[in-house]
């Protein structure tokens, strides 16, 4: 056998696509994490032995694809990671408050100090229309449609595009994450009591939401709202890829920014954070993913 032909870490590394690199290395990072800190509720072993199947994953369908390289693989290996982001989301909570408490206390303050109110508890008390609620609800659930379909326009322009787009998604959602981890903020849904975190709770779309939302909603992750911050870094591809469709989702996103703080999931503090973060955390993904370490 030639020496070119051995599977060497470093060959096996490179054969890897880049999303499937960057998963690994959040993967890795988070666990050193989870072993120095440990994790909430008994969960660190587990948690890293999610981490070992995960890579185990990615490593036998690159086996599978450098077996039988077809179109099919091609597109499970890159949408993998993508799927990945319902687990890695609900996961920060049993990582975070290990470097600060509870911060919540310090946004509801921000909240009252900047707009002399909770705009998450006024809201939804000003238009108490089951309409309005129906609305809200589905605007938030869009936010899975507008990924999905971001990905699609993306692979209609060829695989590189939809490789590079998948990339820089998906280091933006763990950069999010990784701040989740840093920062634990719970949001108003879980930081208020009763009968200020009680919404109005019937409809279709209410219902698909609770449902959603029971197979994967911690309290975690609301500053700053990767909601409205991805949202907006899908709706930058969009504009890049499709004008037509990037126009007729403008309505969709600004009624998906409005649910988050509408529904409770966030503090006006937290889309403002989105609003700022969603260039920030774009930019360095963009340079992320120019390191030859991630290149395919």
């Amino acid at each position: 056998m030639s020496a070119q032909n051995i599977n060497t870490p470093a060959t096996v590394w490179k054969n890897l696509f880049s999303v499937e690199k960057l998963s690994i290395v959040y993967a890795v990072v988070t666990a050193i994490f989870i072993i120095i800190f440990g994790a909430k509720e008994n969960h660190a072993i587990l948690m890293l032995l999610y981490r070992i199947l995960f890579i185990a994953l990615i490593f036998s369908l690159q086996f599978l694809y450098s077996h039988r390289a077809t179109n099919m693989i091609w597109i499970v290996r890159n949408i993998i990671p993508v799927i990945f982001i319902a687990y890695w989301y609900p996961e920060t909570y049993f990582m975070n408050e290990n470097i600060f408490g509870n911060l919540d206390p310090y946004f509801v303050f921000a909240d009252e100090y900047l707009f002399g109110c909770q705009p998450s508890l006024e809201f939804c008390k000003y238009f108490p229309q089951t309409w309005i609620s129906e609305l809200m609800n589905f605007g938030y659930i869009s936010y899975y449609f507008i990924i999905a379909l971001v990905v699609f326009v993306a692979l209609a322009k060829g695989k590189k595009c939809m490789e590079y787009t998948i990339f820089i998604i998906l280091c933006s959602f763990f950069i999010y994450y990784i701040t989740f981890i840093i920062l634990p903020v719970v949001g108003p849904q879980f930081h208020f009591t009763e009968p200020d975190n009680l919404l109005i709770n019937q409809g279709f779309f209410r219902n698909t939401l609770v449902e959603l939302q029971t197979l994967g909603e911690k309290p975690t992750g609301a500053f700053p709202s990767s909601h409205v911050g991805i949202c907006l870094i899908c709706m930058y591809f969009v504009y890049k890829y499709s004008r037509i469709i990037f126009y007729l989702l403008i309505p969709v996103a600004l009624i998906l920014i409005c649910s988050t703080v509408y529904l409770k999931a966030h503090y006006l503090i937290d889309v403002i954070g989105g609003f700022v973060s969603a260039p920030l955390y774009l930019f360095v993904s963009k340079k992320i993913q120019q390191l030859k370490f991630f290149r395919y």
